[in-house]
């Protein structure tokens, strides 16, 4: 008679196999995002799954769904809030409809340069943004980096003069419209999934866009001349549900903290930065027209914007004015900043 393998096995170790237990299941995360797949913002989400999967071991997966796929930024925003969605990364002004001071960040033509704008978010901003996000029943994990965002069109914006009348596709806030209006324009809400189709149909005459979006996206095809100002430059939030966050055990949790940090802010901005400056080339070599203009003609948009900036910071909501004095002290904290 043929042995059977198991009596060959010691009784010790049958006892501590037995004890063992099944392997822990694999916590799946579902990450929203606008960004198209072949964005700069795409390859930064893939690192980040890459990197999740690597630290907690195989313990959770990140599983990114590009292009809207779950929905307008809005949408997704409101789903992770419910749990219906795990993680994703979005424009601060969508985040905004969570938070609605958070627009304010995006002030059109506030801060003075880009590394002010770094040192008042990372060093004046965060915890705030952290606090309030995590009542809405989010975490923030990062900040993100959206680009600098100019006017692309039929034609030139190259003045305030120039949007009189026209029509701009704007993420549905208070912020972003009333920017608008101030200058002449008129605030149409657009998606970042309908910028495209809505600059072909005629709905709007611009979107406001990085050239991290406006060049992968096929924007530029339909709006071919851009001017770049530019008019802020844009943030993004990583953040995720609290309750599943919550759920991770002790362990995990902190190896998911350390994969959510593994890269530096300072790298995906520098990143993004880098690739607009590339696409710009992208741009010109297949035919699109890039207006640069002038230290005079941006000094017009942003000519007697300071009553814009507190009436704006008066509309978005009941912590506004708090949340646009927080950020004068740290604009004015950080006034040297390289």
């Amino acid at each position: 008679m043929t042995r059977h393998p198991l009596l060959a096995i010691p009784l010790a170790l049958l006892t501590l196999l037995g004890s063992a237990g099944p392997a822990q299941a694999q916590t799946e995360f579902k990450f929203a995002s606008s960004a198209p797949p072949t964005s700069p913002w795409a390859k930064q989400i893939d690192r980040l799954a890459a990197d999740v999967a690597a630290e907690t071991k195989g313990a959770v997966k990140v599983t990114p769904f590009y292009g809207s796929q779950l929905g307008s930024e809005n949408d997704a925003i409101a789903q992770i809030s419910r749990g219906r969605i795990e993680m994703g990364s979005f424009t601060t002004n969508s985040v905004a409809l969570q938070v609605p001071e958070l627009a304010l960040i995006q002030l059109a033509f506030y801060f003075a340069s880009q590394p002010q704008r770094d040192c008042v978010l990372d060093n004046h901003l965060q915890k705030y943004a952290t606090e309030a996000l995590a009542k809405r029943g989010l975490v923030f994990l990062n900040w993100g980096e959206v680009g600098s965002v100019h006017l692309p069109g039929k034609k030139a914006y190259a003045v305030p003069a120039d949007v009189k009348g026209i029509k701009v596709g704007v993420v549905a806030n208070k912020m972003t419209a009333d920017f608008w209006r101030a200058m002449g324009a008129n605030p149409i809400p657009t998606t970042v999934a309908e910028a495209t189709s809505s600059s072909q149909t005629g709905l709007i005459d611009t979107y406001p866009t990085p050239f991290a979006f406006y060049v992968p996206s096929g924007l530029n095809k339909v709006l071919p001349v851009i001017t770049k100002l530019p008019i802020w430059e844009s943030s993004g939030i990583t953040l995720m549900n609290k309750a599943a966050y919550d759920k991770l055990p002790a362990d995990v949790k902190a190896a998911f903290d350390t994969a959510a940090k593994k890269v530096p802010v300072s790298t995906l901005r520098a990143e993004i930065r880098g690739v607009d400056a590339a696409l710009t080339g992208v741009h010109k070599q297949a035919g699109g027209t890039v207006v640069e203009t002038t230290p005079e003609q941006r000094a017009e948009w942003s000519k007697g914007l300071a009553p814009v900036w507190t009436a704006i910071a008066k509309d978005v909501g009941p912590d506004g004015e708090k949340f646009l004095a927080l950020m004068d002290a740290g604009k004015k904290a950080c006034e040297g900043a390289k």
